[in-house]
């Protein structure tokens, strides 16, 4: 998201009047922090959605497991390998985040999904 031109004090007003009852302390001056806060951050997510492949070793000290449990999970299907050469297999972090939010089967079709368009 990124904020195009100067919002004016009374859109401030009215946004801080109509999420009032949802968050109730917000004020114009939280609203308007959040918003810059968002748009900065925004930047940084937007380089996150490249990510490189990780290695075995990598993802068993991220899952907090052993490499036989990761060799495990990729010949389930769990975690899904990728192919550098016919050697060297690197593990594909969406399924990895598939995996942490419970979500495998999804994630996994759907990097596979995008690594065919």
């Amino acid at each position: 998201m990124q904020i195009r031109q100067k919002i004016t004090p009374s859109v401030i007003q009215a946004a801080t009047a109509m999420l009032s009852p949802y968050v109730p302390e917000i004020s114009p001056q939280t609203l308007v922090k959040a918003l810059s806060d968002y748009q900065t951050d925004a930047l940084p997510n937007a380089a996150a959605k490249i990510e490189k492949p990780m290695t075995r070793q990598q993802t068993a000290e991220l899952l907090g497991v052993s490499l036989p449990t990761i060799n495990r999970l990729l010949n389930r299907g769990t975690l899904r390998r990728i192919y550098i050469t016919p050697g060297a297999v690197k593990v594909d972090p969406a399924s990895v985040r598939a995996l942490l939010s419970g979500n495998t089967t999804e994630a996994i079709s759907g990097a596979t999904a995008e690594l065919e368009a």
